[in-house]
């Protein structure tokens, strides 16, 4: 899994990643494939499908991606009919994974 980071046209900072499900019974036909998850700390959006050689694109490429990816929480994770609670599992389980990678570089000033 690649993992980038860069700054919007607005100056926040992104992390972006390529997610492959371990199982795809329940997710919608437009994530089976996998997508790119962008995240910022406070949001996380989705873009699927995942576009050939994202990885190696340049930041304003990445900004524009973002632009078009589609929020993403607990309801709007892919999965079709799943309950609540499972999905708000899943979510605190990433949430425990960013925090083991520990948090963004502070920017650097010019």
């Amino acid at each position: 899994m690649a993992l980038r980071e860069f700054e919007d046209g607005r100056g926040e900072r992104w992390r972006v990643w390529d997610t492959v499900p371990a199982r795809t019974e329940g997710l919608e036909d437009t994530f089976r494939a996998g997508w790119l998850t962008f995240d910022n700390g406070v949001e996380r959006r989705r873009l699927a499908p995942v576009p050939q050689f994202w990885s190696q694109l340049p930041a304003e490429r990445l900004a524009l991606l973002l632009r078009i990816a589609e929020p993403a929480g607990p309801r709007e994770a892919g999965f079709a009919g799943e309950d609540r609670r499972a999905a708000e599992r899943r979510l605190a389980e990433r949430r425990q994974g960013d925090r083991r990678r520990g948090p963004l570089p502070p920017e650097s000033s010019p």
